[in-house]
């Protein structure tokens, strides 16, 4: 009875571990369909607000990033460095949407990132776009004759809108926020992972694959991979992998993507006993980025940030060090929707997350942080790594600090 017992318990174990394994493999279940075609649904309420402010009567979404945010997370991509997608998603103010796209995509696109969602297929065979006339050009003529359409690409007969369009994206729907908090973590415990897994000797080169590597297996794109090794670190605030190896610090920063939505963050580890010079600046750069986080809240304008940062710096000694390096800004479907600099009046939004990284030659400070009408929301925090304790104004912040690891 016992030994049955065992093997009844090993086999519920296996079947627990083959079933956790496929959730987490299955990270779309982090939100129900229900939950998704509702965000679909809010997104299209704004896109005819915006359509009725423009004074148009439709737009044309051919960007990944639009088309990922407009379908709760759909993927156009085949081109992983492309900014266009493989197809186009027109949105009229009547309420019909449709897809365009050649036969080679339609099918796919149609059964899996639109599935259910209420696109009309309009389809042309994947030569005819080369042709005269454009047959893909021809459908979206026909479809708008007489109408006023933006787009977000140059398109002829269109009204490009892109940066006015952009702004309807930066407030964060409740299903967005669900996948944003999974994203958060599972890139932070990537990033951990590699933290752990680099060893002196190691190139830069390799340290980017072990990233890389850490990310997808999670199903999460990569879309930025700095790491640094040592004297690059000091030398460029952007170190970018090369075949330099490793001897005791490290940088590991990423950009990184899936349903659309972008995470940004940078951890360091360091070799042996830290140096004092590089202890003291990790903990100037820590505050100065607990004054950004400090002041994002909903209302502040950008500029008023960058300047109570500004001061930041200058109270510890690195008075010049911001004009060094851009210091981050909104965050969302892209790595930055903008970048914070003197006199910019983009205001702060609630439910919007941003990713701020100031840096001190050598240092850096970098998370991903969604901010709400009380407060932030660390997206990307690391639970067991060392911290850096810093009061603002009665506030207190734990911000990373660098990991020391014996050799």
């Amino acid at each position: 009875m016992k030994i049955k017992f065992f093997n009844l318990g090993f086999y519920l174990l296996i079947i627990i571990f083959l079933l956790a394994n496929y959730l987490y493999s299955h990270s779309n279940s982090v939100i129900t369909f229900e939950e998704r075609k509702a965000e679909v649904n809010e997104k299209l309420q704004r896109v005819f607000s915006f359509l009725k402010k423009s004074k148009l009567d439709g737009i044309l979404l051919s960007t990944v990033r639009n088309f990922a945010w407009i379908t709760g997370g759909g993927d156009s991509h085949i081109v992983i460095t492309s900014e266009i997608g493989c197809a186009s998603l027109l949105i009229l103010k009547n309420r019909k949407k449709y897809l365009i796209a050649n036969n080679s995509e339609a099918s796919r696109l149609m059964n899996e990132a639109l599935k259910d969602l209420g696109f009309e297929l309009k389809e042309f065979k994947w030569f005819e776009e080369f042709l005269k006339p454009n047959r893909k050009l021809e459908i979206i003529k026909r479809l708008t004759s007489k109408m006023k359409i933006g787009s977000d690409t140059p398109f002829p007969g269109t009204v490009l809108v892109a940066n006015e369009f952009s702004k309807i994206r930066y407030q964060l729907t409740d299903s967005e926020i669900k996948k944003y908090r999974w994203l958060g973590s599972q890139c932070a415990q990537a990033v951990k992972e590699v933290c752990y897994q680099i060893k002196p000797g190691m190139s830069e080169k390799q340290i980017e694959a072990l990233t890389s590597n850490a990310l997808m297996k999670r199903g999460i794109r990569p879309t930025v991979i700095l790491i640094g090794a040592d004297e690059r670190i000091y030398n460029y605030r952007h170190a970018t992998p090369t075949e330099k190896k490793l001897k005791k610090y490290a940088m590991v920063n990423i950009c990184a993507e899936k349903w659309g939505l972008v995470i940004a963050m940078t951890r360091f580890v360091h070799f042996g006993p830290l140096p004092e010079d590089l202890e003291k600046k990790m903990r100037s750069v820590a505050k100065v980025d607990s004054t950004y986080l400090s002041m994002t809240r909903p209302g502040i304008p950008a500029y008023k940030i960058l300047e109570a940062a500004q001061k930041a710096y200058e109270a510890e000694g690195y008075k010049d060090e911001w004009k060094e390096h851009h210091q981050g800004g909104a965050i969302g479907y892209l790595e930055r929707d903008w970048i914070v600099y003197p006199g910019l009046k983009e205001k702060v939004r609630e439910r919007q997350a941003f990713a701020w990284n100031p840096t001190i030659k050598g240092t850096k400070c970098e998370d991903t942080i969604i901010c709400f009408k009380d407060g932030i929301e660390i997206l990307t925090e690391i639970k067991d790594w060392p911290k850096i304790k810093v009061t603002i104004n009665g506030k207190t912040f734990y911000r990373p600090a660098i990991l020391i690891r014996q050799k």
